[in-house]
């Protein structure tokens, strides 16, 4: 379950485990114009802090593979797990959230695109790409998908002292979230979506050990 303090942050219902995150958020390869976010050698590291906990993240990735039909593999969900959470911990956000947050814009889909022209995990637009001077193309690119919406989201968070006005903003635009009153905020179907999947990746989260 979900609760809100009085700053309306949300109280996480379960222990955190801590990741040695380090360099991961902006990392560039040598000759190469293209930002790589995460490395094989990184990879490797943050597996070596997990490796007795992998099989809770192959749990989850396959509780994921068979809820949204992803269109990534499970040994990709896994790895992209492990990398999400250490970036939650790197930006204080919870890691329920975000994925509650991915399960809500893209089901998942790595490749998804809407009408508006958002793209990927947590469906970023151009503007907010441009904004963290990375390509729109790279949006499709999972790990940088996934960089952008939590460094995104964190701020927005910051910015607001309040998750759910922060959701809010993340879907409408910040602009428009600082106008609502909180009623609507609250009652939002965006939020109310967003706090469902949180409610059950909570509950499995849990189950799996995390």
């Amino acid at each position: 379950m979900w609760e809100l303090n009085n700053k309306g942050t949300i109280l996480m219902n379960m222990k955190m485990k801590k990741l040695i995150l380090l360099s991961l958020i902006a990392f560039t390869t040598p000759n190469s114009n293209k930002p790589h976010y995460i490395t094989p050698t990184i990879t490797h590291t943050i597996e070596h802090q997990y490796i007795d906990e992998l099989i809770d993240y192959h749990e989850e990735a396959i509780y994921i593979k068979q809820t949204f039909k992803s269109n990534m593999s499970t040994s990709k969900i896994k790895h992209l797990l492990i990398y999400i959470h250490g970036m939650c911990e790197h930006y204080d956000l919870n890691y329920n959230l975000v994925k509650s947050v991915i399960s809500t814009e893209s089901g998942w889909r790595y490749n998804a695109k809407s009408s508006a022209g958002a793209i990927g995990l947590m469906q970023i637009m151009k503007a907010c790409a441009k904004d963290y001077k990375t390509p729109h193309s790279e949006m499709y690119d999972p790990y940088v998908n996934v960089t952008i919406g939590i460094k995104y989201l964190s701020k927005l968070t910051k910015q607001f002292d309040n998750t759910l006005t922060a959701l809010v903003g993340y879907n409408e635009g910040p602009r428009y979230a600082k106008n609502y009153k909180q009623d609507y905020i609250v009652n939002s179907r965006y939020v109310t979506k967003v706090m469902n999947y949180l409610e059950s990746f909570d509950t499995t989260t849990e189950l799996a050990g995390i």
